[in-house]
């Protein structure tokens, strides 16, 4: 029957094996089963055992393999376990040995005693200097180098120990960091000619001499073994790194550089690193760059940020901006030293291909890092130069003034100073740039060239605010420092010009005078100018002179648009002279212009031609002003004129056919009083005296308070008395001073306090006092003048529907002076309310009314802005054209209307034609109405996907409508979008927090910072 283990007296507590021993133990009790079979045939064999053994010790079954062995010795012990065995036996001896090796091997308790106990017992036996080593190199393999270097230890201390073993316990060492033990055990191994692991001990003797900065031997260790195709790859990298921490660099170049000749490779990619990083350091960066590309293929996204920032700097440094922002700016957005280099670098390589705005940015980034506070001021320094290049003035400002503080003793204080004066400049903060240089106490030839500029600019700018004296002040300190004779001369003219609008013609006139005589723009606009100062003090003859100069310069003296206002004016001076020829030639001359008043030009010789008895010729003229200008304000004085020739000349019935048809055909007309006072007259010259009668009762009752009321009153007393009843008289004379109560002091006083509390912009009051009034003096020739001033307290205090309220009682009665005004608030305050076609009737009605050309082009500005809400498009485009006809009367109008054709065409889609207009509306001005326009010009282009032009476009914004605020942010959210649909995420963000910092419009940071919320969370 089997043995078992109780049998053979070696019952043992049996301990819990790994899996794998487990497995392996299993194993090897199933390939027992056969042999239990066969043992009842052979079991006399007395060796079985001990070959069962060594082939289950072979076969890794070391617990059944000790269990072989076991069974082996056991007949041979004389009383037991303990009893010595005879050592001439050496089957016996060797199965002690696998017993003890196994023992260890499968972690038994006590097998280290088995081990010592079997070295004692049988020290001269070759197993016992064999098995410490077997047992180290067991563990070693298993990795567990602490059990590995016990035994191995051991196994070199018995002195017959091969190097193999020397080999293992240098490198458990090695792997335990015990490396002072190791390299000198691996030195040993290393010169060992007969040693398999003679290569791989040179290595790792070369890696530890390496680590420990013997660099020489580490190289000639890595040498020994450059050839091993299991080394091979590995070892030049080490010798590069070797030679390059010596800095022996010609060393190291005349190594690697045949070596990646042969072989550029991924497995040399280090060897390509230091010898890229040996030419930057020798600043030879064309050498460098092919280097560094061939490890940053092989290292790709591992490659370290300062590697790619060192290959930047070298593409940088040959001139290759292009591919060197390619590299850098996945640096720049970092947070540590690399990253600010790498920005301020990036910077300059923007500024290099011309992508100033990327620079902008690049700068930022940089300047915002403290690593390097050198790099930090030069980027800050050139962020806000690069602003004042960019002509983001405001923002150039600021910037500077900051540096200057922050950087007291920079070297560029010097230039910074001189900037803050541009920059102010740029941002039309002409006031506080004036005051910073007028406070430096070192100006030089620039600083003052700029002063003139600013002084210039500011007198011009006050003139168009039509503040005259400070204008005249500024233009003599532009004036001080005559370094631009161009700019001298223009302060000149505008100095005479301020001093014109401020009606003192005879301060202006010789400042007029002393530049006419110059050639160019500025002589010719002289002469007309001297023209209207003659012209405004009614010195005729004199202004006929200048203004004739002027005309007949033509286009060379400039504006177009002045010279027909001239040749309008020279033919008023000849009228006003009586030199009637003269004056219908040279109004002529104006239509013939196509001159925006030539309504205006074609009334006035009308009215010459009935002046001088050529009755027929003026009644066509005022016929063909009727015709040709049926909008025209001169329509109703053409109607009134026409009737009027005839009533003078006495041929009543046809005068009073005229008067009847202006009454009828213009109800509105603020000519009717006097037409129904004229047809009253001839029909009582005819002895009509009924409707003569009526005419003057309707005057009377309907416009009281007219110039012509006074007349009705004393008319009609006289026709009364013609037709035979004066009685009737008392009668109308008491009806009118009921409807035209005489005003008493206290009824003015009350009036004028209301009126001062209005003025005090006291609205709440004035509302109280307004009210009273009204109540107080229902009849009062002044209601609607109080109505008036209500409506606009209602208004100032956001009460739209009383405001209304007291506008509309304004329209309604039709005959008040303030009736244009209440139309035209009426029409703002309904447009706002987006009740459009109540808009549009006011403005109608102000279209009716408008006593001025401009009344007139206010109100269709007005109606064109209602349309276009509505939206009703092509009626605002046929107002714009109407305004655009009529000439540049109001400021600005012609821009609007300009621009209102661009919107119109932008919003059908029509991209070809909007464009054309918005680059007239550009052309014209550079207002509000242009920054629109150039924000429009840049939409188009990003809705064509021409993502770079629309950026071009937009960045125009700094050089010409810096001002804007509102447009400028606009824009600049459409160039971050642009950036975005390039890809340019990090651009957009930039883009977006630069709005957010500096803009001053709080709608335009809002939409910005819902912008930059909206990118982040797409990230």
């Amino acid at each position: 029957m089997p043995y078992s283990i109780t049998q053979l007296g070696q019952c043992q507590t049996l301990r819990f094996l790994p899996d794998w021993l487990s497995f392996s133990l299993i194993l090897g009790l199933l390939t027992l089963l056969p042999a239990h079979a066969q043992r009842t045939q052979s079991y006399s064999e007395p060796d079985y055992h001990y070959r069962n053994g060594l082939e289950l010790f072979e076969k890794s079954n070391y617990a059944a393999a000790r269990y072989e062995f076991r069974q082996y010795l056991e007949p041979r012990r004389g009383d037991g376990t303990r009893t010595l065995l005879n050592t001439s036996d050496q089957n016996a001896v060797e199965a002690e040995y696998y017993i003890a090796l196994t023992s260890l091997y499968i972690d038994e308790p006590g097998a280290e005693v088995l081990v010592d106990r079997f070295v004692k017992n049988h020290s001269e036996h070759p197993k016992a200097g064999q098995l410490y080593g077997d047992l180290g190199t067991y563990y070693y393999t298993r990795q567990d180098y602490a059990k590995a270097i016990s035994f191995l230890e051991k196994a070199v201390a018995q002195g017959g120990a091969n190097s193999k073993f020397k080999f293992q316990l240098a490198l458990s060492y090695y792997n335990t960091q015990d490396l002072q033990r190791a390299l000198p055990l691996l030195n040993e191994v290393k010169l060992d000619p007969g040693s398999t692991d003679a290569p791989a001990a040179s290595y790792y003797a070369g890696v530890i001499n390496f680590r420990n900065k013997n660099f020489n031997e580490a190289v000639a260790d890595f040498r020994r073994v450059e050839s091993n195709p299991i080394y091979k790859d590995q070892v030049p990298n080490w010798i590069a790194h070797a030679l390059y921490r010596q800095r022996r660099f010609d060393d190291l170049l005349a190594y690697t550089e045949p070596l990646l000749r042969r072989n550029n490779g991924a497995g040399l990619s280090e060897v390509a690193l230091f010898t890229a990083e040996v030419y930057y350091q020798q600043n030879q960066f064309a050498k460098a760059i092919p280097y560094y590309k061939q490890y940053i293929s092989a290292a790709g996204a591992k490659t370290p940020g300062a590697v790619k920032f060192r290959y930047g700097q070298s593409l940088f440094r040959t001139g290759a901006y292009n591919d060197a922002i390619t590299q850098l700016k996945s640096l720049a957005g970092g947070k540590d030293t690399t990253a600010q280099y790498a920005a301020y670098t990036l910077g300059v390589s923007y500024l290099q291909t011309q992508n100033p705005t990327y620079a902008l940015n690049a700068f930022d980034q940089a300047g915002r890092l403290s690593f390097n506070r050198e790099i930090q001021e030069e980027a800050r320094f050139n962020h806000a130069k690069l602003q004042l290049d960019q002509n983001n003035g405001s923002d150039a400002v600021k910037e500077l003034t900051a540096f200057l503080k922050q950087y007291p003793d920079s070297k560029f204080e010097n230039e910074a100073n001189e900037l803050v004066g541009e920059a102010y400049f740029a941002s039309n903060n002409y006031p506080a740039a004036i005051a910073y240089i007028e406070g430096l106490k070192r100006k030089t030839p620039k600083i003052n060239a700029t002063y003139q500029r600013l002084t210039y600019s500011q007198g011009v700018s006050d003139f168009n605010a039509e503040r005259y004296p400070q204008a005249v002040a500024n233009l003599d300190k532009s004036l001080k420092f005559p370094i631009d004779p161009e700019l001298q001369q223009a302060a000149q003219f505008w100095k005479a010009e301020a001093y014109s609008a401020g009606k003192q013609y005879d301060t202006a006139i010789p400042l007029y005078a002393s530049i006419s005589k110059n050639a160019g723009d500025y002589g010719s606009k002289s002469l007309y100018g001297l023209g209207y100062a003659y012209y405004n003090k009614k010195d005729y003859a004199r202004a006929q002179t200048y203004f004739r100069d002027f005309v007949s310069r033509g286009s060379s003296a400039g504006d177009a648009a002045q010279v027909q206002d001239a040749t309008i004016r020279l033919a008023d001076s000849y009228f006003a002279t009586k030199q009637y020829e003269n004056a219908m030639r040279y109004y002529d001359q104006a239509i013939a212009q196509n001159a925006p008043d030539k309504d205006y030009a074609s009334y006035q010789k009308a009215v010459i031609l009935s002046y001088v008895g050529r009755d027929a010729e003026a009644k066509a003229q005022f016929d063909q002003v009727q015709r040709q200008y049926p909008n025209s304000r001169f329509v109703d004085e053409s109607l009134f004129q026409t009737a009027n020739v005839d009533f003078e000349k006495g041929a009543y019935q046809v005068a009073i056919r005229g008067f009847s048809k202006l009454i009828e055909s213009k109800p509105n007309s603020k000519l009717v009083p006097a037409a129904l006072l004229k047809r009253a007259i001839a029909y009582g010259n005819i002895q009509q005296y009924d409707p003569a009668v009526a005419d003057y009762k309707r005057i009377l009752n309907d416009f009281g308070e007219s110039d012509q009321a006074q007349s009705a009153l004393l008319g009609i007393q006289n026709t009364l008395n013609d037709a035979g009843r004066p009685e009737e008289f008392s009668q109308v004379l008491g009806q009118y001073k009921k409807s035209n109560p005489a005003s008493t002091d206290v009824e003015r006083v009350q009036f004028e306090n209301a009126k001062d509390i209005y003025s005090n912009q006291k609205y709440q009051q004035a509302i109280q006092s307004l009210l009273t009034f009204m109540q107080e003096y229902p009849a009062s020739p002044n209601t609607n003048e109080a109505r008036y001033y209500l409506a606009e307290s209602y208004r100032q205090t956001d009460d739209v529907a009383n405001a209304l309220r007291y506008y509309n009682l304004v329209i309604a009665d039709n005959k008040s002076e303030f009736l244009v005004r209440s139309a035209t608030r009426a029409a703002e305050l309904e447009s706002k309310q987006k009740n459009y076609p109540r808009a549009i009737r006011n403005y109608q009605v102000i279209l009716t009314r408008a006593s001025s050309k401009a009344e007139q082009v206010a109100a269709q500005l007005g109606l064109m802005d209602t349309y276009f809400a509505m939206p009703k498009p092509d009626s605002a485009a046929a107002i714009a054209r109407e305004v655009l006809a009529a000439g540049n009367v109001v400021a600005g109008a012609q821009n609007r209307a300009q621009l209102m054709l661009g919107k119109v065409a932008f919003g059908k889609g029509d991209y070809k034609t909007a464009q054309a207009d918005f680059d007239k509306t550009i052309a014209l001005a550079k207002d509000v109405n242009g920054a629109e326009a150039q924000y429009y010009l840049g939409d188009i282009l990003y809705r064509q996907k021409k993502y770079k032009e629309s950026v071009a476009t937009l960045l125009k914004f700094n050089e010409q409508f810096s001002e804007f605020e509102y447009w400028k942010g606009k824009a600049f959210m459409l160039v971050s979008d642009n950036n975005v649909a390039q890809d340019e995420t990090a651009q957009a963000k930039a883009v977006l927090n630069s709005i957010i910092e500096n803009s001053s419009d709080e709608t335009i940071i809002a939409e910005a910072k819902q912008k930059l919320a909206s990118l982040e969370n797409k990230n």
